[in-house]
């Protein structure tokens, strides 16, 4: 039978054991991975990077950050005392060029432990800047396992693990290009007074990058009672979308319903057009679709004259001139009648008398 006391030793054994179990872990982690890393630390480095600033508007970047490091043990890793593991990661894009504007703040990356990756994503603006390449820092801030001790305590030692808070700056060159530029190159076609016409818009895309999945919308506003997808087929299955790669162009149907009243000459119709821009060799998987832009226009649309208005004046038209003629004709007839040069149109005539022989 077993007394308080035999308890309590078993209790201390147990204690001491676990301690030495876990110095032992940490002590084969951090030799097996002292030689690897910066220092015994994590290696953290840029793997890839997507994306690129245009000059039209903010654009975003994705920077896939590494971790260098070789692995270590299996038992340190499932107990988490890989040394060198980042931890806490928080990462901020440093433009080194005012023209050159970093939008997001720092971003939390969470752990990397070794072979591991993760992605950050940046939003920034090239603000008056011209093509070229820019420079960019990435700045860095996360901590390791840097030991683990213990309390001078004989009985019942603490375990403690200190943390090492480090910081670094990675080269992040950051390029700068012309993007998607969209211009309306014409509009084929003419709005009628009081009829749905379909409008031909013909859409160019004069920069040096591509632009997907770009598609115009139509707003309706006087004297256009209802255009685009308001008047759209639903049982039509194309999708009024296309791909616009750099230097081409291509035409997109419009239906505008207008005004019976409408005034002819040239009346704006707001519109929008919406695309993605994906960069070369992006995953798309990984990344996503591309960051999305959308641009607000307003075509001018040509009315013409209200064709039924001028059908009621030619009608008017006809039969003032068959009055006219009917006139010129009644005037003639008299003139011919009387047999001189003076029209007896319109004046009374003496009464003639009867001699009785």
């Amino acid at each position: 039978m077993k007394g308080p006391g035999t308890a309590s030793i078993s209790r201390m054994i147990s204690a001491v054991i676990l301690f030495f179990f876990l110095l032992a872990a940490v002590s084969f982690s951090y030799s097996v991975s002292a030689e690897d890393g910066k220092n015994g630390g994590p290696d953290l480095d840029i793997s890839s990077v997507y994306g690129r600033l245009d000059t039209n508007g903010p654009s975003t970047l994705y920077v896939v950050l590494h971790n260098n490091a070789t692995g270590q043990a299996a038992k340190s890793q499932e107990l988490d005392l890989d040394p060198v593991r980042a931890r806490g990661i928080t990462a901020e894009l440093v433009s080194d060029d005012e023209r050159v504007k970093v939008l997001s703040g720092p971003q939390m990356a969470g752990s990397l432990g070794p072979g591991e990756n993760t992605t950050l994503e940046f939003m920034a603006l090239a603000e008056g800047a011209e093509v070229g390449i820019y420079p960019a820092r990435l700045r860095l801030s996360y901590s390791r396992l840097e030991r683990v001790s213990t309390s001078s305590e004989d009985i019942a030692p603490d375990i403690i693990f200190v943390y090492e808070d480090l910081s670094e700056e990675l080269p992040l060159p950051v390029k700068v290009v012309l993007g998607p530029k969209i211009m309306i190159q014409g509009i084929k076609g003419a709005a009628r007074p009081g009829e749905a016409t379909e409008l031909e818009v013909v859409v160019a895309n004069e920069g040096d990058e591509a632009a997907i999945d770009l598609q115009l919308e139509a707003r309706a506003n006087p004297p256009f009672l209802r255009a685009g997808d308001e008047l759209g087929n639903e049982s039509d299955e194309k999708p009024n979308y296309k791909d616009l790669e750099a230097g081409s162009a291509a035409s997109f149907e419009l239906m505008v319903l207008t005004e019976g009243n409408a005034t002819p000459g040239y009346s704006p119709l707001p519109c929008s057009i919406s695309y993605r821009i994906s960069p070369s060799g992006q995953d798309m998987d990984q990344i996503g679709k591309g960051s999305e832009r959308r641009e607000d226009i307003a075509l001018l649309v040509m009315v013409e004259e209200d064709s039924h208005l001028g059908a009621w004046m030619l009608f008017f038209a006809g039969i003032l001139i068959i009055l006219i003629l009917a006139v010129a004709y009644i005037y003639y007839r008299n003139f011919k009648r009387n047999g001189s040069g003076r029209s007896g149109f319109g004046k009374k005539r003496k009464p003639s008398k009867t001699l009785l022989g």
